[in-house]
């Protein structure tokens, strides 16, 4: 198998995986911005004055809705890790010369402890804190609902149109449906987790190629960057393809992936 095999294969696998339960993940965060959207129409004052006032007692309303709908995604999020490595790890094993059998998935909890999203172990990022009972991730909910609703509320806007901006509506045979629009905050919510969960996935390659070389015992004196190079690319990226370190972690910036969607990997040169 040619690197370019092996990259195109761990590509389908992990992909499929992203695409395989979005659904649910949206569901959850589609069923959480009509409770919210529902929760503003009945709750929010008229004037802006009163809107301040009241902020404090809606947003203590909210986080629980919010904890609630992290704790099912951090769930699902996890099962897809565990999918991922099931996948992934029969490739990565014919790649480096193993049987598939030779190389079997870590534990659930094992892969989900040692995935990174920004430096970020993947429990702590949806594990609620002692002292709030609230996770970083919802808090990230909380930031991204509270960026669009707090200007509204300057701006005078009827509470109908305040609610709008977390979840848009469109009438389908007589009934009013919630859409989740570009530019709504039920939007926003999804591509934060489409970006987490991609960020996830791609960061199970790494630990299972090297448990490879370690069972295989193949000489990779270096490892390369591959940088899916196209106009999505980011600046950060785009350099480092083709560069060779001694160890993923030896790179400039550390091993991939360095930013949610990135598309980035590494893999190691091995020795014929």
């Amino acid at each position: 198998m040619t690197p370019d095999e092996f990259l195109r294969q761990v590509a389908q696998a992990i992909t499929r995986q992203e695409d395989l339960n979005d659904r649910e993940t949206r569901d959850i965060l589609y069923e959480l911005a009509l409770r919210i959207y529902a929760l503003l129409l009945s709750r929010l004052p008229a004037t802006n004055f009163e809107r301040q006032l009241r902020w404090p007692q809606l947003r203590s309303a909210i986080l629980p809705q919010l904890q609630g709908a992290s704790d099912a995604i951090a769930t699902q999020l996890f099962a897809r890790v565990d999918a991922t490595n099931a996948e992934v790890a029969p490739i990565v094993a014919e790649y480096s010369g193993l049987a598939s059998a030779a190389l079997p998935p870590p534990p659930l909890q094992e892969a989900a402890a040692r995935t990174r999203v920004l430096a970020t172990p993947l429990p702590e990022l949806f594990t609620a804190s002692p002292v709030t009972g609230i996770s970083p991730f919802a808090l990230q909910l909380l930031r991204l609902l509270e960026r669009s609703l707090l200007p509204a509320f300057f701006k005078e806007e009827s509470s109908r149109d305040v609610a709008a901006h977390v979840i848009g509506t469109r009438t389908i045979a007589g009934r009013s449906a919630g859409v989740a629009t570009r530019g709504t905050v039920a939007s926003a919510w999804r591509e934060r987790l489409r970006a987490i969960t991609a960020a996830a996935l791609w960061a199970q390659l790494t630990p299972l190629q090297e448990q490879a070389l370690q069972q295989s015992g193949t000489v990779s004196t270096q490892w390369e960057w591959v940088a899916i190079l196209d106009p999505k690319t980011c600046p950060i990226c785009r350099p480092l393809d083709g560069q060779v370190a001694a160890a993923p972690q030896f790179f400039p910036r550390g091993a991939p992936p360095l930013h949610p969607k990135c598309r980035c990997v590494v893999i190691p040169r091995l020795a014929t």
